[in-house]
């Protein structure tokens, strides 16, 4: 594919290069104009190449949307490793509940891009979710192995805990999210899961 520089320049992007112009260029509009307004053309037209060079790699706009807001939650909130189950558990928290009221985090949760009529997009946005809260899970299993959280503590459910408690406040309260929710989810949260004295002993060091 052809697209211009800003001298005027024709150059040539391909592959991932050209995916990543595209993908960047679909979450600027969506924060911009809504996801409602998004439209294709428009996507092509930031980017520089024609609409059909994305409807040749996407098929549709449900499908670009949906590989755009993925990719950019994988980006926006990582799984991180501070050594300290706690610290964990609130730093994905924090960053999934930062990305949720972001406009590209409401469409993802809320499902706002899924198509009745395209069963592979509520396909691929299910699965990207099962596959983030599963990657999330290795904050659990590392405090297994440091002694800090319950052997017999189910990664899953705690995880989805948590997730789901920020999904339900996007999908049905409506309302903002408050800012020491993710502290006092994880809070009441590890009053479950922690080895008797672990708890006693992350808040003596914090």
């Amino acid at each position: 594919m052809v697209t211009s520089s800003d001298d005027g320049r024709r150059i040539a992007v391909r592959g991932a290069k050209l995916r990543a112009r595209v993908l960047d260029a679909t979450i600027a509009r969506i924060e911009r104009v809504g996801i409602d307004n998004v439209r294709i053309a428009d996507i092509a037209a930031d980017v520089g190449v024609h609409e059909t060079s994305l409807y040749r790699r996407w098929k549709t706009l449900p499908r670009l949307l949906v590989d755009a807001l993925v990719s950019r939650t994988a980006a926006e909130v990582p799984i991180p490793d501070t050594g300290s189950t706690r610290s964990d558990l609130e730093l994905f928290t924090a960053d999934l509940a930062r990305f949720a009221r972001t406009p590209a985090g409401i469409a993802l949760i809320r499902g706002t891009v899924v198509s009745d009529t395209d069963p592979e997009v509520e396909a691929a946005r299910r699965d990207f979710w099962v596959q983030r809260l599963s990657a999330a899970e290795v904050i659990i299993e590392r405090g297994k192995r440091r002694g800090e959280v319950d052997p017999d503590a189910d990664a899953r459910l705690v995880v989805l805990t948590l997730g789901g408690l920020i999904h339900l406040y996007v999908t049905h309260l409506g309302d903002e999210i408050p800012a020491r929710l993710p502290d006092e989810a994880v809070a009441l949260v590890l009053t479950g899961i922690v080895r008797p004295g672990a708890l006693a002993k992350a808040k003596s060091e914090n």
